[in-house]
């Protein structure tokens, strides 16, 4: 009987790095149609301008805009940036919507499919945070992954949908129409809303833990500690609402299948472009926003119920093509934007943790009793 051969295994998993992810091809087809599609608007644009500059009119004075303050929902620590402007604060200067970054905030980096990566670590010791697995609801538990491979039961309950907090140490779920929170550790569950049911919205925490989103007869946020609800601006009409990493920006999903990005305070959304279901892949349904809400894990047509399988940009419409070289099962960011991909290649589960610049931090095998199981969350 031959036994393990760790050399070979070492070099499967590298070689899993090489190839480019399958959402590739798509990723180039739809940015070629933007630039034609930006080549066109340019050329317009110049035309506008020469016109203007014959009439005389470029001697007017310019109009001043003062640019719009948005109010940050939750406190944010020193190294984050300043929080989103609020759209519907923008006055009437201009018909285009606002944009989903802050001015002057940075683009996030993108990877580079083609590259090779080399992980700083095959052992799955090495991952920093913690991942969490569900049974697809049928099983009514909630699984979280040990640092020596050992999945750890930490709920057993009925639920329909649920929510795990940033830190990884409590669990709000709804079960019979009721939100509960527990903690990761154990202890008796404690009833903080009555009256919400909804299978569209799971509980969705925000950054500092403080509140969740929840949907009760509308979508609101819910103070944990007091049960204060407050509903969210009647304007921001969707479902499976997700916070970015910063707490200053919501991606959701419309009824006709698109996503719309909007600050926490805004009383309206900035459609993501490009959403035609006849184009590609729907992204119906967001699962986790990275730190900005630049970036977005979906689920797209094909993908099992409640678990992502790609990574969309909130500002073009295009999907990111990620360097794993084999079928993304599983995709979810955590607070600080770190990405952890579920892949699958010859049968074998597999998984890849990107840092927020998409430097391959860990690439591991995932023990095989997580196979029937869905990836749900990554925490820190």
């Amino acid at each position: 009987m031959t036994g393990r051969d760790p050399l070979r295994e070492s070099l499967t998993d590298l070689a899993g790095t090489v190839a480019p992810a399958d959402l590739y091809e798509r990723s180039l087809r739809r940015s070629r149609r933007i630039g034609r599609r930006e080549a066109a608007i340019g050329t317009g644009a110049a035309v506008l301008a020469l016109g203007l500059l014959g009439s005389g009119l470029w001697q007017l004075p310019h109009a001043s805009v003062q640019s719009a303050r948005g109010i940050a929902a939750v406190p944010l620590s020193p190294a984050v940036e300043a929080p989103a402007a609020s759209p519907s604060a923008a006055g009437t200067a201009s018909t285009a919507p606002a944009p989903t970054r802050p001015p002057g905030r940075p683009g996030r980096p993108r990877p580079k499919p083609a590259t090779v990566a080399k992980p700083r670590s095959t052992s799955l010791a090495a991952l920093p945070g913690k991942a969490f697995y569900d049974g697809a609801g049928t099983t009514g538990n909630l699984v979280r992954l040990t640092r020596d491979g050992d999945p750890e039961t930490v709920l057993s309950a009925p639920f329909s949908t649920l929510g795990v907090s940033p830190d990884g140490t409590r669990i709000a779920y709804v079960s019979g129409g009721e939100l509960l929170v527990v903690g990761t550790a154990g202890g008796e569950p404690q009833r903080v809303f009555a009256g919400t049911a909804s299978a569209d919205q799971a509980p969705a925490w925000s950054p500092d833990g403080a509140r969740l989103l929840i949907d009760a007869t509308d979508p609101g946020l819910l103070d944990v500690a007091t049960g204060r609800l407050d509903p969210l601006p009647s304007g921001l009409e969707g479902e499976h609402y997700r916070w970015s990493g910063d707490g200053t920006t919501l991606v959701y999903a419309t009824p006709s299948c698109g996503l719309e990005v909007a600050g926490v305070d805004a009383s309206s959304g900035t459609p993501v472009p490009d959403q035609d279901p006849a184009d590609g892949p729907a992204a119906c349904r967001p699962v986790s926003v990275d730190t900005t809400g630049d970036l977005v894990t979906v689920q797209t047509e094909g993908a099992a119920t409640g678990t992502a399988d790609a990574v969309l940009d909130t500002r073009t419409g295009e999907l990111v093509a990620l360097p794993v070289a084999g079928k993304i099962i599983g995709a979810v960011f955590d607070a600080e934007g770190n990405l952890l991909v579920r892949w699958v290649r010859d049968g074998t589960n597999r998984l890849s943790l990107f840092d927020r610049d998409f430097a391959l931090l860990v690439q591991t095998r995932e023990p095989a009793e997580l196979k029937g199981l869905d990836l749900v969350a990554y925490t820190r």
